[in-house]
């Protein structure tokens, strides 16, 4: 390819986050990318997003689309049960792979599309976008480099609320095609971006996962307590039951306390570092975080502009299937835990163990006890 080549981009799924934060990221790194194809199984649909967009190939069949367009990347944007065929069909064209989160819902799922990456040579890369908002990868960095020392605690709650209408649309609140809930369709990125920070090494978990108040068959709320590699331990809350909504993580380091304050996307000003002074007092750092320059739409532009410069440059992306995999070990054995009541160590999860195959195995068996509510 042309080192200056445009990147040639499908979107598949025109509503939802697709319309909200894919389509405008394509469309807003005109130097970079160019929208070829928006597929969608509805025509009103898509026919609204050609229009929005200003793309006149309009498909709802992702394989015609690809026979006709050629992609170089394709954005999956759709329901989560969804994520595994598509993203496959689409390398075995000869394309790239952008998608939704989760990545997909289980182990046994996402090691075929790891499986699919060797087959064809092409990568499917996670959406991740707290990774790559305002300060994220600031934190990353300083962290990494031990700048205040080893991180010790962490911390990662999620609380939001959605009302009993958010299930109307069919899929959610299923396991059949949501997989999972609050922790895995909620709290994904903050937990995602939790790991990330602490070094990604996490070794056991402890949770427990239910479904409180609302009526569907997925949880709407978890707890849980982690330890890492390190000897650092983490604790994560995760609910869609909250009537104050906020996310919040704080990093606890040795020499430094970093927080973030924020509810759907970071922001470079949300974060907070804190150090105690030579006279034991707290005092809020004016040195960190550095200014950046404000997101022109969200996070998932700056991590698909990091992708089409891997792709450009022929080299791995950030976040392929692999990586995505360790945030989903990491929520299956919260699932496990809250299921056997006993701490789940990262690795246990192997082929023949019911939790292999999905996400919260014993969902559907709770959903049953939990069928009142």
């Amino acid at each position: 390819m042309s080192p200056h080549s445009l990147a040639r981009i499908a979107v598949v799924g025109a509503g939802g986050i697709g319309a909200a934060a894919h389509l405008p990221a394509v469309v807003s790194l005109s130097e970079e990318a160019e929208l070829v194809a928006i597929v969608d199984l509805d025509e009103t649909r898509r026919a609204e997003a050609g229009e929005r967009f200003g793309c006149r190939n309009l498909y709802g069949d992702m394989a015609v689309m690809q026979a006709e367009q050629r992609p170089d990347i394709v954005i999956v944007a759709t329901p989560p049960h969804l994520h595994e065929p598509l993203s496959i069909q689409a390398m075995r064209a000869g394309a790239w792979v952008y998608c939704e989160k989760p990545l997909t819902g289980s182990l046994a799922s996402a090691d075929r599309i790891i499986a699919a990456e060797r087959e064809t040579g092409q990568w499917t890369v996670s959406v991740s976008q707290f990774r790559y908002a305002g300060g994220s990868q600031q934190a990353r960095a300083a962290l990494a480099d031990g700048r205040w020392g080893r991180p010790l605690i962490g911390v990662a709650h999620t609380t939001w609320y959605r009302g009993p209408e958010y299930w109307d649309i069919p899929w959610r609140g299923k396991f059949a095609t949501e997989f999972a809930g609050a922790t895995t369709t909620q709290a994904y990125h903050a937990v995602d971006l939790l790991l990330w920070l602490m070094g990604g090494d996490w070794r056991t978990v402890s949770g427990i996962a239910d479904t409180l108040a609302r009526p569907i068959e997925v949880e709407d709320a978890s707890a849980a307590v982690v330890r890492f590699d390190s000897g650092a331990i983490a604790t994560l809350l995760s609910t869609v039951l909250s009537s104050k909504q906020e996310t919040r993580l704080q990093v606890i380091a040795e020499r430094a306390t970093l927080d973030l304050d924020t509810l759907y996307l970071p922001q470079v000003d949300e974060w907070s570092l804190r150090r105690v002074d030579e006279e034991g007092q707290t005092v809020v750092s004016s040195e960190w975080p550095e200014p950046e320059p404000l997101l022109e739409v969200n996070a998932h532009r700056s991590q698909l502009r990091a992708m089409i410069a891997a792709w450009r440059e022929g080299r791995v992306p950030e976040v392929t299937a692999a990586d995505a995999r360790g945030t989903l070990e990491f929520l299956t054995a919260l699932y496990k835990s809250s299921a056997v009541g006993m701490p789940i160590a990262r690795g246990d999860i192997a082929a023949g163990d019911p939790f292999y195959e999905a996400l919260d195995a014993a969902g559907p068996s709770r959903a049953g006890v939990n069928a009142h509510v």
